[in-house]
């Protein structure tokens, strides 16, 4: 029996610290419970109905505004096989002023098929932070003394052209060249354009020392023709459109009989018209020539008129000038070791000259 009593007398501690320890619990429970007993602190069915009604006050508030779907811009841009370093500079501003262009933008920047110029063309577009595709073409049918600068261009449009109405681009073609200079606001607005958009661009020809402002004559926002003023001789050519003919009367102090060529640069449209209009499937389907002269449809539709011919403004000022043109004359820089034969002729007249 000793085993027994001896074995009973050791659990007995252990037996008195648990009931100890239970009796501290229960109280330390008791006093946490306190407080918030006295504070009359919320039950979970009162926190339930909180929560049911903030969802119902949620609910009954009014949705916040839509987002503005902004339409995809198509900023196309032609450059010169010889452009070199005036180039990019003109490049890399024009690519600053875009980055400011509240997306979605893709500039579609045109380029010789040459290896040395498209791998320039591409480090310089890379590091402007734009999203841009850089189409190529053959620039060799433009070579030699009777190679016009302006055929070319236009054909770089076309290749732009191409490039949208085959993969279905949709969105607003604006045609920019790498020399212009933008008032933001003009992005915005170009973007409402729903068919066909025009505005006045002002040409800045700081060799010749005057200023050509070319844009849409309108009655409110509909475009009723075209003029151009020359500030050194302060002419101006109208055209209507209803006409397709150039006034020459007195008032305009114009004695020219030519159609007005209208600045590619101040027109703008939907680029599903390059697919979707009657214009563009008769062209197309003429000949197998015209496939590809998209730029001839575009000018036409410009020149004859439509309904949808609006200003790019509600009132289409004359006065409200958003893009300037810069006419900076092209230079060739020579390498260094090489002289024209003009340049040393220029100093065997000057070793003649008598010394005074």
């Amino acid at each position: 029996m000793e085993p027994a009593e001896r074995s009973k007398k050791r659990l007995q501690p252990w037996i008195e610290a648990a009931v100890h320890f239970s009796l501290c619990f229960a109280v330390g429970a008791l006093a946490a419970l306190a407080p918030l007993a006295a504070t009359r602190a919320p039950s979970a069915a009162y926190i339930r109905a909180s929560f049911n009604n903030a969802q119902r006050a949620v609910a009954a508030a009014p949705a916040p505004p839509p987002v503005p779907d902004l339409g995809l811009l198509l900023v196309v841009t032609t450059t010169r096989p010889d452009g070199g370093m005036a180039q990019d500079a003109s490049l890399a501003r024009l690519a600053h002023t875009l980055r400011h262009v509240a997306p979605p933008l893709l500039w579609i920047v045109v380029g010789a098929e040459n290896r040395t110029a498209t791998a320039r063309a591409v480090r310089v577009l890379r590091g402007t932070g734009v999203i841009f595709r850089h189409l190529t073409y053959d620039a060799r049918n433009f070579t030699g003394a009777d190679a016009d600068a302006g055929d070319e261009e236009d054909h770089q449009r076309n290749v732009a052209l191409g490039h949208i109405e085959r993969h279905r681009l949709n969105g607003v073609v604006h045609f920019a060249s790498a020399s212009s200079i933008y008032d933001l606001r003009f992005f915005q607005e170009l973007r409402q354009t729903r068919g066909f958009a025009a505005w006045p661009v002002a040409t800045i020809s700081p060799a010749e020392q005057r200023i050509t402002v070319e844009g849409p004559t309108c009655n409110l926002s509909q475009i009723t023709g075209w003029y151009s003023r020359d500030s050194s001789t302060n002419e101006t050519q109208r055209t209507s459109t209803s006409m397709g003919a150039v006034d020459t009367s007195a008032s305009n102090r114009n004695s020219s009989s030519e159609p007005l060529k209208i600045n590619i640069s101040g027109i703008g449209f939907r680029s599903s018209m390059l697919w979707n209009s009657e214009r563009s499937f008769t062209m197309r389907n003429s000949s197998a020539g015209a496939a590809q002269d998209f730029i001839q449809i575009v000018q036409q539709m410009a020149i004859e008129g439509e309904n949808k011919l609006k200003g790019i403004t509600s009132e289409c000022s004359e006065s409200r000038i958003m893009l300037w043109h810069l006419d900076m004359q092209r230079f060739t820089l020579i390498p260094e070791g090489q002289e024209t034969q003009q340049q040393r002729s220029l100093v065997v007249r000057d070793e003649d000259k008598p010394t005074t």
